[in-house]
């Protein structure tokens, strides 16, 4: 990966949010729809340094669901698969995507990470901290008004061309899941390269969408009929993006 960074890179700034969010509107629009997008979510110098992460410095592997459980091709072997292997792993996650949940998109696991002492210095860790830290937390408590918010999980995603992640719902019981986030840090995006955060009604019509703007938060409850619409093959950028769920921690809250 390029070695480059700005001048700012060499001693990251202290990740914060953006003071000037009104915490009583999102929590209304959140209250209202179950859903939220907050544009401008982090202060403009954290928003560019985890961009910066994310472009340049991020290990990307491949992950994707077999129909199974799901699957990662680590990045250090990415170089090393032939195109006629990646042109029958695509036919086969297409075939599955016809008839079922199926997902295929760049990974980074930033909580596994962080439990096993990888990639020290990696930004993303520090942004984890970040999401678990009394900021970010308090603000979450805040536009739930659910005080037993205690933590989150996170992955980094990078959708490219002819990547995606179909219908679900996100409820797995047990796992005391408040709400779905998505921190978008995509620079330029345009509607036709598809890649948006689409929900669904009961009668799976589609009822809203939400673009991967720079710097957006994507808030929704849970379960909630979702996917991330197919990227285009004519897409011309990734779709970055930190996501995960805010969870209660005492496993004695229920669902």
């Amino acid at each position: 990966m390029p070695e480059t960074r700005p001048d700012d890179a060499r001693t990251p700034p202290s990740i914060a949010l953006n003071p000037a969010l009104d915490r009583t509107a999102i929590a209304a629009r959140l209250a209202e729809r179950g859903r939220v997008q907050i544009h401008n979510i982090l202060a403009p110098k954290s928003a560019e340094r985890l961009a910066h992460c994310l472009e340049q410095e991020t290990p990307w592997s491949f992950t994707y669901f077999d129909g199974e459980a799901a699957c990662i091709v680590d990045h250090q072997d990415l170089a090393t698969i032939s195109r006629e292997r990646w042109t029958a792993l695509q036919r086969k996650l297409f075939a599955d995507a016809r008839t079922g949940f199926s997902y295929a998109y760049g990974f980074y696991p930033v909580q596994e990470s962080v439990r096993l002492h990888r990639d020290k210095g990696l930004f993303l860790l520090d942004f984890f901290a970040f999401l678990n830290g009394p900021e970010m937390l308090g603000l979450i408590r805040d536009i739930l008004n659910d005080p037993h918010v205690a933590e989150a999980d996170a992955q980094a995603t990078r959708f490219g061309p002819s990547q995606f992640l179909t219908y679900h719902n996100d409820h797995v019981p047990g796992s005391n899941r408040r709400c779905a986030y998505v921190f978008n840090y995509t620079r330029q995006w345009l509607p036709d390269w598809g890649g948006y955060l689409q929900f669904f009604d009961d009668n799976k019509n589609g009822t809203e969408a939400f673009a991967p703007d720079f710097n957006t938060l994507n808030l929704f409850t849970v379960p909630q009929a979702h996917a991330v619409s197919f990227v285009t093959p004519f897409a011309g950028a990734y779709r970055y993006a930190i996501s995960g769920w805010y969870r209660a921690k005492d496993s004695t809250v229920q669902e």
